[in-house]
């Protein structure tokens, strides 16, 4: 599972169809807190064929790295965390027109 999207580089520069996957996707809490969230980490290849490498090359993507989403327990019931954190990606406004791949 993975997106394919238009990734803005640093000055200016967008690499067409990038290839983005989630590397982490993890629950937190803050001590005494009552609110969990869910933070997922991604990298952002050129292409499939470059993610499919044993030692794939990543390109630095400032606006797309760590996301912060709003997690209720249960949330993942009816997938597992890594699709959650895919379903939720697709929420956010750096994602618009993302397609899965």
């Amino acid at each position: 599972m993975a997106l394919q999207i238009d990734v803005p580089l640093d000055g200016g520069v967008t690499h067409s169809n990038g290839y983005v996957r989630v590397t982490d996707a993890r629950l937190f809490r803050k001590d005494g807190s009552s609110s969990w969230s869910l933070m997922v980490d991604v990298s952002v290849y050129k292409d499939s064929d470059e993610r499919a490498k044993d030692n794939p090359t990543t390109l630095y993507c400032r606006a797309m790295d760590k996301f912060k989403f709003a997690y209720s327990v249960g949330d993942e019931t009816s997938s597992n965390l890594i699709a959650l954190a895919y379903t939720k990606l697709k929420t956010d406004s750096t994602f618009s027109g993302a397609s899965d791949v």
